[in-house]
Parts: C-alpha cells; structure tokens; sequence
C-alpha cells in the first residue's frame, strides 16, 4: 500500500494553465488598480502618489472599482499558491494510515481519525473530502503554513482533488482500510472497484 498518487499528466497540464491565467490576472488587477487611483508603480513616485490619494479620497466611481481589484490583489497570490500545492500534492496510504506531503507540508492521519468520504459515492469531476477527526493541520509548525493549508482545505478535512491520477484506486484503499479499522462491514461490501 505504499505508491503515492498524484496529479494526472491532464491535471497538471490544466493546473498549469490555471496558474499562468492566475498570474495574468493579478498583474491585470494591480496595472487597473494603479491606473484607476492614479498611482505609479515606479517606488520613487509611489509614496508622494499615496500620500496624494490619502490627502484626496477618491470619489465613490473610482473606490469601488478600486476596491473590487485590491481584494482580486491579495486573494490572486492564495488562489496560486492553492494551485502549486495541488501540483505538488501526494496521497500515499499504508497500512496505518495516509500519508499527505505538498509544498515542504507532511502530515499523517491514522485511518481511525478519518471519518467519512464526501461525497459517497464519488462524483468522476468532483473534489472528495476527506473528513478527519482533528485537525491535522495542528502539526505543521510554521504558522503561516499552517495558515495556508486550511485555506486551501479547511479544518479537519483533506481535499482529494479530480484530477489526481487513479484516484478510485486510492478512494478504494482508504475506504478499506476504514472499513478494516473502524469494523464497518458496509464499506467493505460496498467499497469502489479498483480503477485500470
């Protein structure tokens, strides 16, 4: 039970994409944003800009849209970094329990402490949730990765993404290794078939 999974070739390819289109996004939202309060990215001219913009508010025309692009500014970098931690994820089960590693982050769950599946059965282009009994996200030291990683799962849950390769082989293993630990024979009856 020791192989890990991972992003497909397709999924990386899309996740690939998404990412450019992210970045392009960004660099759109901060050109608009500079452009609509009139400031200059240039640092020389930054500040007295800034200093302007405080001494004059804008009107209500130019802060809204200001303040629709500034939220796009700083949600733009958590949606990238959500994306290169997808690319970089890796499920791997063994006989105690699943193993998840992305962007430096190693965090093991026994297969007591998770829950459920959702959704069950599993839909071919949704996310599966893996529901935990703690937060696994306690034992990752540094607090701004902590920070990061409930972002992009949330509390006591891990994200099995869509496009990681065979993963109804790997929904399969852990609903087994639940059934085997938690003694519920309907898993073990009911649980996924192995994908080719």
């Amino acid at each position: 039970m020791s192989r890990s999974y991972r992003l497909s070739p397709a999924g990386r390819r899309n996740n690939l994409l998404m990412i450019a289109v992210t970045m392009l996004l960004w660099v759109f939202a901060l050109w608009s944003f500079a452009s609509t309060l009139r400031l200059s990215l240039h640092p020389a001219a930054f500040w007295s800009d800034l200093q302007r913009l405080f001494a004059q508010p804008p009107a209500i025309e130019q802060a809204a849209p200001a303040l629709l692009l500034f939220v796009l500014i700083v949600a733009t970098p958590l949606l990238i970094w959500n994306l290169i931690a997808e690319w970089d994820a890796a499920f791997t089960p063994a006989d105690d329990g699943l193993t998840y590693e992305a962007m430096g982050v190693r965090l093991w769950c026994p297969w007591e402490d998770i829950l459920a599946l959702r959704p069950s059965p599993a839909v071919a282009d949704e996310a599966i949730v893996i529901a935990c009994r703690r937060d696994l996200a306690e034992a990752i030291a540094n607090p701004l990765l902590r920070w990061l990683h409930r972002q992009a799962h949330g509390r006591q849950r891990l994200v099995i993404g869509p496009d990681i390769a065979q993963r109804d082989e790997l929904v399969a293993q852990i609903e087994q290794a639940m059934a085997r630990t938690q003694g519920r024979p309907d898993v073990l009856a009911v649980g996924h078939a192995p994908s080719a």
